[in-house]
């Protein structure tokens, strides 16, 4: 697309001495510390950069700044025009800013881009004068940006990237960025190409494909005189956007620049076929689901090529699922996949369109697979509380998205070796229509868990495989309230120490965080005073104001590897 008018298409450009480079980077020279006057850093206004400010106060009682001059300086250290009277404008003073600088060429003083040293001189209504050299630097630079498409053409009514071609389908899947870099001149903001500068183009990572059939998903390209840059093709079968990205640091161009583009797609129906070249199959066997993509439902209709076919060892694709595999249809139409024969006898395989051009129904079938059980997707723990928990799924090994009959009754069990000595803790039956269970029952502190299934009409015995959970013990020794008898709004004092059981003994368990708690005489429930950390003994003491008759508990909750503590609490009889 052509870029947006301009007043002109080049600028000058000096390029700045190492000399001046430094010293424009280098710290500002500090005004005069005796003068009541104060100026600080000079600093760019990033939208219109041929404007600058600069705070500057008095420090002198009853006194104000009554006028801020700037002067600037070229790379030799000679002035630029005039020196400039600022405004102020709040906390600073700036360059007016329906006067902003600009280049000799727009009719202003500056002789080309680049960066210059800023000189403020500041006069306050007492007859003090102050100069502070070098207070900042004027970064007079282009600022790039891509001139995109007109407003309110994006998704959320944002300006966008320009994509070439901007709409795809089924024959036509790639696509790549073809707009304009352009810098905005500072005091005129006239858009002027920015020309032999490489851009940097990314495509999103994709929904609706395996990104594995989409090759690179970056290119670059370089601007022309006219700033235009024009990408390779990226496809984009999936629901994408492609972001180009600038970025620069030099005498002439300063700042980055970011713009994304949306593709927008049309799509054609297509109809699917497919079968299976087996109706019963081993599990870890393989299976070969073929067929054709057509634009038309008879055999004889023309293929559809290039459109992308996700097989599956169940019933359900695509739904990323393990065992999937996508591929593409051939110039008649024609595919094929194979998958690994997944126990999962009653909804079998399937075949659906995973294309963001080509939309159809899926076709599916059966193969039949013995069904045993098995348990999976186990999460066992033994949380700081006591109590474990297992979750998990019970399911027919050779089956196991098909549907099983709520009802299966799951146990628990806990060995202290891990294979002698079992012992059922309880059970759970599994979720109505589902084979999710979940069951928690009070353990020990250290040994061995499975669960277990007896046989059943639907499925058979199996045992998960032991699982062992243990932490450490951990109490909070000799937990005092004092005074026992206080005033109501008395401060009562709470000592403790805090132990761990480890190697066989009771140990300090040190640089622990503690918390206070209080509970109501009567009531069964707690109240949350304060904490604070155990000292290298184990010891803590912690402070609370009593305001009712109650007892007193210091509490420490474990963490990956030990126990909540034990303790016993304290009473205190408030007055």
């Amino acid at each position: 697309m052509p870029v947006k008018p301009a007043k002109r298409t080049a600028f000058a450009l000096v390029a700045a001495s190492v000399a001046l480079s430094v010293a424009l980077t280098a710290t500002p020279a500090l005004a005069d510390p005796a003068s009541p006057l104060g100026i600080g850093v000079a600093r760019t206004v990033d939208s219109q950069r041929g404007t600058f400010t600069v705070p500057v106060w008095t420090d002198a009682s009853g006194a104000a700044v009554t006028s801020v001059q700037a002067v600037i300086r070229d790379t030799d250290g000679s002035a630029v025009g005039d020196p400039l009277t600022l405004q102020q404008s709040g906390d600073v003073w700036a360059v007016a800013s329906d006067a902003p600088l600009k280049l000799t060429e727009d009719g202003g003083s500056v002789p080309h881009l680049g960066r210059y040293a800023i000189d403020v001189t500041a006069t306050d209504d007492q007859g003090d004068t102050v100069t502070r050299s070098g207070a900042g630097t004027l970064d007079f630079t282009l600022r790039p940006d891509f001139t995109g498409a007109g407003e309110g053409t994006g998704p959320w009514g944002q300006n966008t990237l320009v994509l070439s071609p901007s709409t795809l389908d089924k024959d036509h899947r790639a696509t790549g960025a073809d707009d304009h870099l352009v810098g905005i001149q500072p005091g005129s903001g006239d858009l002027v190409p920015i020309a032999g500068r490489t851009v940097a183009v990314t495509r999103s990572s994709q929904s609706d494909v395996n990104s594995y059939l989409l090759g690179p998903d970056a290119a670059s390209a370089t601007t022309g005189a006219d700033g235009r840059f024009t990408t390779g093709p990226l496809q984009a079968d999936g629901s994408v956007a492609l972001t180009a990205e600038f970025s620069e640091n030099s005498d002439e161009v300063h700042g980055s620049a970011i713009l994304t583009g949306y593709p927008t797609y049309s799509q054609t129906t297509g109809y699917l076929t497919a079968g299976a070249n087996l109706k019963r199959a081993a599990p870890g066997q393989k299976v070969t689901i073929s067929g054709y993509v057509r634009s038309g439902t008879s055999a004889t209709s023309p293929g559809i090529a290039g459109a992308h076919v996700t097989v599956s060892p169940n019933g359900y694709a695509p739904s990323g699922q393990p065992g999937e595999v996508t591929v593409t249809t051939d110039a008649a139409g024609h595919f094929s996949g194979v998958v690994t024969a997944a126990p999962d006898a009653m909804s079998g395989w399937s075949a659906a369109l995973a294309d963001r051009f080509v939309t159809g129904d899926k076709a599916n079938g059966s193969v039949v697979v013995p069904e045993y059980s098995s348990f999976v997707n186990l999460k066992s723990t033994l949380a700081a509380t006591g109590k474990v928990t297992v979750k998990g799924r019970i399911v027919a090994t050779y089956a196991r998205n098909s549907a099983i009959y709520h009802g299966q009754v799951v146990h628990l069990e806990y060995s202290k070796d891990g294979s002698t000595g079992w012992k059922d803790l309880g059970t759970t039956t599994q979720g109505a229509d589902s084979s999710s269970f979940s069951i928690t029952k009070w353990g020990y502190v250290d040994g061995y868990y499975r669960v277990h299934h007896f046989i059943s009409d639907e499925l058979a015995a199996s045992y998960s495989t032991p699982v062992r959970l243990n932490r450490t013990n951990t109490n909070v020794y000799s937990i005092s309230a004092t005074p026992a008898k206080v005033s109501k709004g008395a401060t009562v004092t709470v000592k403790g120490t805090l132990k761990e059981y480890k190697n066989g003994s009771w140990k300090a368990y040190a640089g622990q965080k503690v918390y206070l708690y209080f509970q109501k005489k009567g009531s069964t429930s707690w109240t949350y005073i304060t904490s604070g950390k155990t000292g290298s003994n184990g010891a803590a003491k912690l402070k609370g104001k009593a305001t009712k008759d109650g007892y007193w508990l210091i509490q420490y909750f474990g963490d990956s590897k030990h126990f909540n503590s034990d303790g016993v609490k304290d009473y205190v009889d408030v007055r």
